[in-house]
């Protein structure tokens, strides 16, 4: 089992976040104010949102297995990558 989700930290997440309330501030393309030449620049600080094994114990261990949630995330992060053109050298792969 494995035991942290293997984030590639492509940026796409930081890159796509429009639409999401609590996430703000975004500047007018979507992409986090917070994200500084490609790097989280409040990553020890960043929103709970932002933080996939925290999350899922905080939230989402109630509803299902880390298996499962690391499934989900692992295909969302997927095909966000795919819609942004990132390279493929950085899907997550489980």
């Amino acid at each position: 089992m494995i035991k942290q989700f293997p984030c590639t930290k492509c940026g796409a997440c930081c890159s796509s976040i429009e639409g999401i309330d609590f996430l703000e501030p975004y500047n007018q393309d979507g992409v986090c104010v917070n994200l500084i030449e490609g790097e989280c620049s409040i990553y020890t600080d960043r929103p709970l949102l932002c933080r996939i094994d925290e999350s899922y114990e905080a939230i989402f261990s109630a509803y299902m297995s880390k298996e499962e949630f690391y499934a989900l995330n692992a295909k969302a992060c997927n095909e966000l990558q795919e819609r942004l053109g990132v390279d493929e050298s950085y899907r997550v792969l489980l």
